[in-house]
């Protein structure tokens, strides 16, 4: 999956304004190439009893499919934070997965981002998650590729 170094660090500064709870939101694109990220979309974490947990209302998951709509592009994907634990997908994203969209998961530790990666369910076999490689592209270079 593609990304800009300026997305990567909106992500990352909503992942540290969330701390301790897990931010979230949508990765607005296209499919072609291996996932291009062309927006950045934040979502409000509904969930504020446990920091372990996100949920994304169904009118705002309406709202950014809509806004997709208007600016021709699809959700790609779902961004999410770890505070406290590393980028790997747990069992409650597991649970929730949907097929085909990438999941961008950051692990911040005291408002920190410490890495990110890319993960996304496979297409055969077992129900389970694989590591995408992640690519930080010039944004230049990126609007070549539209």
């Amino acid at each position: 999956m593609k990304i800009t170094d300026t997305q990567l660090k909106q992500i990352y500064a909503h992942a540290g304004e969330t701390y301790p709870y897990e931010c979230c939101g949508f990765l607005m694109g296209g499919f072609e190439t291996g996932g291009l990220v062309r927006q950045v979309r934040r979502a409000t974490n509904q969930n504020q009893e446990r920091t372990d947990r996100f949920v994304i209302s169904a009118e705002e998951f309406a709202q950014a499919q809509f806004a997709a709509d208007e600016a021709e592009l699809e959700i790609i994907g779902i961004y999410h934070s770890h505070p406290d634990w590393p980028a790997i997908p747990s069992q409650t994203d597991m649970e929730s997965a949907w097929e085909e969209i990438y999941y961008l998961i950051v692990s911040v530790h005291e408002k920190k981002p410490l890495n990110s990666q890319v993960w996304r369910l496979a297409e055969a076999g077992l129900r389970r998650f694989e590591w995408v490689a992640l690519e930080i592209v010039d944004a230049n270079e990126f609007e070549q590729e539209a």
